[in-house]
């Protein structure tokens, strides 16, 4: 059996790996932020660095996101 390193996400979209999802550009904002918070995403623009400043300090602070599944 063949092992295929791929990931299908959730919408159903199948991407080379885990690590390429979560660094595609068209993701919605509640994920970016969740994937930034946790160091799984890389910033991808000026916005998404901004984020990611503002998550830093929040967790310097002692603030920390939450996250709903769905």
């Amino acid at each position: 059996m063949a092992n295929h390193k791929h990931y299908i996400a959730p919408d159903g979209r199948e991407y080379p790996s885990y690590a390429a999802y979560c660094n595609v550009p068209d993701l919605d904002t509640d994920i970016i932020q969740s994937m930034l918070s946790s160091g799984r995403r890389k910033p991808q623009n000026d916005i998404e660095k901004k984020m990611l400043q503002e998550i830093e300090n929040a967790k310097r602070q002692g603030k920390y996101l939450e996250y709903y599944p769905e």
